[in-house]
């Protein structure tokens, strides 16, 4: 038994030791050294013990963790792309997942915390035009199509002046270090107002057979949101299971991850590593990123069941919870 204490119910009784943190990038041990990933059995919630400090992990994702042609995300520098990447099946699928339990035209302000390039919130507004954007993203490689996008970026949560009607929180909130995010969540949010959230689903199945954890740091199950949702003041409209299956996700996970040992050990330049890509990778791990959004369809698919099959093996949960 270990000693750590649940983030969650804030105790240790029923707190194991599930595995060694393993790391996507082993450059990237200096921000998760001595990382363990313990659960409570009595939240079905799994965390890292001890968490990295704060200070690093800002550096993290201000300057690491998009650089390009680094996993997990294999961006580009062609901002043309990355600006077509709000009409992928995925953003399609949030969108009528959101507009199924939230009537946007009522929406008016929408923050999306941890944006990225502010995909969701621009698909959004390209549909509700009188929808004003704002968001909290620090990442360098994102200001530029943030910008252009005319979200107005807080960089620091504690200056939002601002109050919302909805919540934008993609794979995110698994790379917080606790869940002092969600009493900022119900501050910033006008009475009634919702959250739309995606985060893996971590039960056993996710860590069987996973190649890597980093960064994430929290994570997270259908009954540990629950509980959380309850601590926090808020109610459930919809929880529900998305994306591919736990086994086709370890499947990526190792192909991206074999794919960066491999360019790494080439001793390429990895300035070079755009212009020099094409010679080291199978058809298929070419097509890795572009897979990662739009999973080739089996001829019984239909074009958005990668994303909305919900049958429980899913490897994400998605929901939408509404301040009390």
């Amino acid at each position: 038994m270990s000693k750590a204490t649940c983030i969650i119910c804030n105790k240790d009784h029923k707190v194991k030791f599930i595995d060694e943190y393993k790391l996507e990038v082993e450059e990237d041990k200096f921000f998760f050294q001595d990382a363990k990933i313990y659960q409570c059995e009595e939240c079905n919630f799994s965390y890292v013990s001890p968490m990295p400090d704060n200070s690093d992990l800002n550096n993290f994702y201000e300057n690491i963790y998009r650089q390009i042609n680094r996993p997990p995300f294999w961006i580009t520098d062609n901002l043309a792309d990355r600006k077509k990447n709000y009409l992928d099946d995925k953003i399609l699928s949030y969108l009528l997942y959101i507009s199924t339990l939230i009537d946007l035209k009522k929406i008016k302000q929408v923050y999306d915390f941890g944006s990225g390039d502010g995909d969701l919130g621009y698909a959004i507004k390209k549909k509700f035009s009188h929808i004003q954007l704002f968001c909290s993203e620090n990442d360098k490689q994102c200001q530029k199509i943030l910008k252009e996008r005319e979200y107005t970026n807080f960089k620091d949560l504690d200056k939002i002046d601002k109050k919302f009607d909805l919540i934008l929180t993609t794979h995110s909130l698994e790379h917080m270090t606790d869940l002092k995010i969600f009493s900022k969540f119900s501050e910033i949010l006008n009475p009634g107002g919702s959250i739309f959230f995606e985060v893996p689903n971590c039960t056993s199945e996710y860590f069987n057979g996973r190649v890597f954890d980093s960064p994430h740091l929290l994570f997270f199950t259908e009954e540990s949101l629950k509980k959380i949702s309850m601590k926090y003041n808020f109610d459930i409209l919809n929880i529900s299971f998305s994306s591919y299956s736990f086994s086709k996700d370890h499947k990526y996970q190792k192909e991206s991850h074999d794919l960066y040992n491999k360019l790494i050990n080439s001793k390429i330049s990895f300035q070079n590593i755009k212009n020099k890509i094409k010679n080291f990778l199978p058809h298929s791990l070419l097509q890795l990123r572009r897979d990662y959004l739009n999973i080739k369809k089996n001829k019984s698919d239909t074009k958005l069941d990668w994303f909305a099959n919900n049958t429980g093996d899913n490897c994400y949960l998605r929901g939408i919870i509404r301040k009390k």
